[in-house]
């Protein structure tokens, strides 16, 4: 089995019923070989052998996509790093636009070649809190999610973290969130929460 149908064969065992990977494999794959280039040189994850990649950087993220709200034209990935959950969630939703805001230079050199693999993609190189224009969602992991749901409730209806089930549990009890566990791993999970206090993009 060549690398490309490890790749696609992790996917499609773990997206299994959530989401159509038909139109999205050659892009991600796309992706994680441009990833493997560049971590080379820069360190953008630890995580880069083609299984267990698959699985934590884009099955999580795909997952993380079946959750957004259908109507959301407009998405911020807030510390998008490597350009996860960013990357493979403009792939999954191509009629939105996803910002990937990362504030060091060099992650967001990376971000700028990676785009040019999905054309709704555009990269910030700032800091999540000089971000200023509204969206309809913002996500991130690897991220404090304190920092994730400051910016949401500043600038977004919508937010998604994927982080541990634990974390995930601790943040509801207090935010009135709701926890959904990854479908192949109990140990993690996607917060999510609806803003009510929104206003919407270009008001």
């Amino acid at each position: 089995m060549t690398e490309s149908e490890q790749f696609y064969s992790v996917l499609q065992e773990k997206c299994c019923g959530f989401i159509d990977l038909t139109a999205l494999q050659t892009t991600l794959y796309a992706h994680y070989e441009l990833l493997k280039r560049w971590n080379a040189r820069l360190n953008l994850t630890s995580v880069i052998e083609v299984e267990k990649a698959a699985v934590r950087h884009y099955a999580e993220s795909l997952f993380l996509a079946s959750l957004i709200p259908i109507e959301t034209t407009t998405v911020a990935d807030i510390g998008s790093g490597a350009g996860f959950p960013g990357f493979p969630i403009a792939a999954a939703l191509p009629k939105a636009q996803v910002f990937l805001i990362e504030s060091d230079q060099r992650k967001a050199a990376f971000l700028r070649e990676s785009s040019d693999l999905s054309s709704n993609i555009r990269v910030r190189c700032m800091r999540s809190d000089a971000y200023k224009d509204r969206v309809d969602a913002v996500i991130g992991r690897a991220v404090r999610p304190a920092d994730i749901i400051k910016t949401a409730r500043r600038l977004a209806g919508w937010y998604g973290i994927l982080l541990s089930h634990r974390d995930a549990e601790q943040l509801a009890a207090s935010s009135g969130a709701t926890v959904t566990r990854l479908p192949w791993d109990d140990q993690s999970a996607v917060l999510t929460a609806k803003i009510s206090n929104h206003v919407p993009r270009g008001t």
